[in-house]
């Protein structure tokens, strides 16, 4: 039997498991996470939206990092039986994390967990701790509404609101299958694409939840072909913050905590949303990000050749950390210079992810 398609209407959270669970949480915490409940060896972080939770930090079993998988929000039992009748996937069970509701679980080509979850019972929305003290009215170059009125902010972490996005760098080979696999079992459609010049293969594809009329944000996955040799992991999962005065005092906050940056702060131009990477406490890539683009199913689907302005409108150059993932390369630029001694040109590796 082949796969049947399940409808999500939203991103729920995800899973990591961490060597130094105390030091991951003092990032998250600094990162703008809410502690919501903890166990012995597991701790579920929230934000200030209607998720009960959007990251659960686990203990390692064996001193290393793992991204063990992403959960996904269904709005009917319908739909879950639906999952569940999928080949490999799990029986419904019931959930004991925050919020309760039912859940089904299917291993992607990879070996990582996609999670389904009915039934969960979402917070009351309220707002974030606001970082402004004063009303956020701005003042342009002609338009200027604030008249008497100082804008004063105070220091803090920059609250998260939800989980946005997250994706994979997976071997080339890979990448058709991959994202086949999760075009099949969820509703995702591809709303922008970068391929390599040279061979016109698509190298990297952002996909939307497909709500029809409905809006929903620029992208939800991703998957990038990397090379051969490294196996599928994932690249960073994203969360959003309301504003750039937020997202900066967040990144000031971070910064002054000493913690890593990967990139940041910037524009990108798929999904056109400001970002701001950071290496978490075991050495994973999280992403702050405020202002994204929101798509339908009018919205035409782009497709664009591979070079560093398709990344970025401004912001610091591309670092090397951002490519490989690595804490180590933190601060390196990307590539080599050229040498006029030995005439090698630059080396400067095309860029496989972004957003």
């Amino acid at each position: 039997m082949g796969i049947q398609q399940v409808r999500v209407v939203r991103l729920g959270h995800v899973v990591y498991q961490h060597p130094d669970l105390d030091k991951a949480l003092k990032f998250l915490l600094d990162f703008g996470f809410v502690e919501e409940q903890r166990t012995l060896s597991r701790v579920y972080l929230r934000g200030y939206g209607v998720q009960p939770f959007l990251n659960v930090a686990e203990q390692s079993p064996d001193g290393k990092r793992h991204f063990l998988g992403a959960y996904w929000a269904v709005d009917s039992l319908e739909e879950l039986q639906k999952a569940a009748s999928n080949p490999g996937a799990s029986p419904i069970e019931d959930s004991d994390a925050p919020g309760g509701g039912k859940v089904v679980t299917i291993e992607d080509p990879n070996g990582y967990k996609v999670g389904f979850i009915y039934g969960q019972k979402l917070r009351e929305k309220d707002g974030p701790v606001p970082l402004e003290k004063t009303d956020p009215v701005s003042n342009g170059a002609v338009e200027k509404p604030r008249k008497g009125v100082f804008r004063r902010f105070k220091h803090g972490p920059s609250p998260v609101h939800k989980l946005g996005h997250y994706g994979f760098v997976v071997p080339g080979s890979k990448f058709e299958s991959t994202l086949s696999f999760y075009k099949s079992l969820i509703n995702l459609k591809p709303t922008d694409a970068v391929f390599n010049p040279e061979t016109g293969n698509d190298e990297t594809c952002f996909c939307h939840i497909d709500l029809g009329p409905e809006w929903t944000d620029h992208h939800s996955f991703f998957v990038a072909a990397g090379p051969e040799g490294p196996p599928a992991h994932i690249h960073h999962s994203s969360y959003e913050v309301n504003d750039f005065d937020t997202q900066t005092l967040g990144h000031d906050w971070l910064r002054d905590k000493g913690w890593t940056n990967c990139w940041g702060i910037g524009r990108h131009v798929l999904g056109s949303q400001i970002f701001d990477y950071w290496f978490d406490g075991s050495g994973n890539i999280v992403e702050h990000y405020s202002d994204g683009d929101l798509v339908n199913e009018d919205t035409p689907f782009g497709r664009d050749a591979a070079a560093p302005d398709t990344l970025h409108v401004w912001g610091p150059n591309i670092p090397l950390a951002f490519l490989t993932g690595k804490i180590e390369d933190a601060g390196k630029p990307l590539g080599a210079p050229p040498n006029v001694l030995d005439a090698e040109p630059a080396q400067i590796p095309q860029p496989v992810v972004a957003a």
